[in-house]
């Protein structure tokens, strides 16, 4: 008689057992239910952003050839070409910069003067660091893009020394 209480409790467990795991799925397949009918409601917005995105990199890349032609205005009105100048060059116009980085094969030297920045970069990877480019950019960090700017800029660093 025992056998057959402990037998009948057991079964009576394991069905109690499998009652909340049944539950449990239930409750699972309906989140999934939910979240799928979600995702498939919110596809249309994802393609709004789709097309934002596309925007953007369209504004990002015009805005990118605005600053090369700024830049290469800039090279064309300068009365001192740093092209092709090696780092003992322009330390010694120059004088120290005020703030150098290296990052991977570019080296950056700033000069700051009261209202605008030189940046000239260099190639690390290169046996001779010659410059490879440079622009003026206003205290703001806003490239200057105005013959007048540029020249003013020009007078305020000493070039003659």
């Amino acid at each position: 008689m025992r056998l057959s209480i402990y037998f009948l409790t057991l079964v009576f467990l394991s069905s109690c057992t499998t009652v909340e795991v049944g539950r449990e799925v239930v409750k699972v397949g309906s989140v999934v239910k939910d979240k799928v009918e979600k995702s498939i409601i919110k596809k249309e917005p994802e393609v709004i952003e789709d097309k934002t995105i596309v925007e953007e990199q369209q504004i990002i890349t015009e805005e990118k050839k605005e600053k090369e032609i700024i830049v290469k205005e800039q090279q064309k009105i300068a009365e001192i070409n740093f092209i092709g100048k090696q780092l003992a060059e322009i330390k010694q116009k120059l004088g120290r910069p005020n703030l150098t980085r290296s990052d991977g094969s570019v080296h950056m030297m700033r000069y700051d003067s009261s209202s605008c920045r030189l940046f000239i970069f260099f190639n690390l990877n290169s046996i001779l660091k010659r410059v490879e480019y440079f622009e003026f950019r206003n205290s703001s960090g806003e490239l200057i893009d105005t013959k007048g700017s540029i020249e003013e800029c020009y007078k305020e660093y000493d070039f003659t020394s």
